[in-house]
């Protein structure tokens, strides 16, 4: 779905009233996706007032990295809504394979958001130092949104996780979501202290 669509085709107030409303979706999930968009365009716009006030190679490589994935995490608002409105359909009409496939996408699309925002978090973390003092609050800030994105991708993967028939389903998607957890916070904990 394209920027003119869906989510990012409504307001902000509209997106927050939907978010409140006492229907399914839009949930954590695609809250946390646009968190973490928000995040990432923060450093972004860092990176290019930086780079507009003196050219640095390393910094325009970043820049154009961070450009390429601007709004790869947003994507994934309306992949959860779909997942989670799947998941309930089969849950509801569909029988035990319809609903298994239904509740491994509705883990797998969190699981692929929080990749998604690690990606976007290295290059925080890595921008941080390459950008102007007047702009690194913004860089770190987004990179505290990215985080926020992460780990609410990851609560949605917790809840969504009971839901899986196979153990050892189960248990791979928990190891991956401890393993980005783990790795995220990390993350956040070194543009938390560049001495690291």
């Amino acid at each position: 779905m394209s920027e003119g669509e869906g989510i990012w085709a409504q307001p902000l107030a509209d997106f927050r009233a939907s978010a409140a409303a006492d229907k399914p979706t839009p949930g954590c999930g695609a809250a946390a996706a646009v968190t973490a968009d928000i995040g990432l365009a923060l450093v972004v716009k860092g990176l290019r007032i930086s780079e507009a006030h003196d050219a640095n190679p390393s910094r325009r490589q970043l820049l154009q990295a961070a450009e390429a994935l601007l709004g790869r995490p947003g994507t994934f608002a309306e992949d959860d809504m779909q997942a989670f409105s799947d998941y309930l359909r089969a849950a509801r009409d569909g029988g035990a394979e319809d609903k298994q496939a239904a509740a491994r996408q509705a883990c797998a699309v969190p699981l692929a958001l929080a990749h998604c925002c690690l990606e976007a978090l290295e290059l925080a973390v890595d921008a941080w130092p390459l950008t102007d003092p007047n702009v690194q609050s913004d860089v770190q800030a987004g990179a505290v949104l990215i985080h926020a994105g992460l780990s609410a991708a990851l609560i949605n993967v917790d809840a969504d996780m009971p839901s899986l028939d196979s153990g050892a389903t189960r248990e791979q998607a928990g190891q991956t979501r401890r393993r980005l957890q783990s790795e995220g916070d990390a993350l956040l904990r070194r543009l938390a202290d560049p001495g690291r």
